[in-house]
């Protein structure tokens, strides 16, 4: 469900803005893995968005370490993050596309998921039924192959409903086009309410 918003695949984003979710802004979450707080991701994220105020995680805040099979670290940051995330029905991940994948932020946060599998099946319980959308800001027109592979899996893995891939490229002078930005406002007004 990748839409990247040329112009031979807008018929992607327009599907995905008939999805219509509608999730109020009050259960909805955007979880930020960026490294330029105020860049293109960022932008993508507030177009989305439009006027609607929901809550905002920026993971370059947070404070927790990599996965570690031993859980060292289970008193870092990660699990207050996600027990303050836990009661959003809808999770928007923002990231840039870094090397063809998801930014090294975002990476840390799905691999501390493992966490919510081992130490914490409480929480890891509640994931199930979470909806799950992506939104990605890069400079190729297109997104990469296999982009949206750790998101559908995970998603499929812990019970939560993968919604689809929303993908704004910027150009060489870090804009993008005034169509890509409308498609943008109408993938935020399909998704929340």
């Amino acid at each position: 469900m990748v839409t990247c918003l040329l112009p031979c695949l807008t018929r992607r984003c327009e599907a995905l803005a008939v999805t219509r979710m509608a999730f109020p802004p009050q259960e909805t979450v955007v979880i930020l893995g960026t490294s330029r707080d105020d860049g293109n991701t960022w932008a993508t994220v507030q177009t989305v968005l439009g006027e609607r105020h929901v809550e905002i995680v920026n993971l370059s805040d947070a404070r927790f370490t990599a996965y570690d099979y031993l859980h060292r670290n289970e008193d870092d940051g990660f699990l207050p993050v996600v027990e303050a995330i836990m009661g959003k029905s809808f999770w928007i991940l923002a990231t840039p596309v870094y090397w063809y994948s998801m930014s090294a932020q975002l990476k840390v946060f799905f691999d501390r998921l493992s966490d919510l599998i081992t130490i914490r099946k409480d929480l890891g319980r509640l994931l199930r039924g979470k909806s799950v959308a992506v939104v990605a800001s890069g400079t190729d027109e297109a997104i990469p192959d296999g982009f949206e592979v750790p998101f559908q899996r995970t998603c499929e893995y812990l019970g939560m409903t993968y919604v689809g891939t929303f993908y704004l490229p910027y150009g060489k002078d870090d804009r993008a086009s005034s169509s890509h930005l409308e498609a943008a406002r109408k993938v935020g007004a399909a998704w929340i309410s």
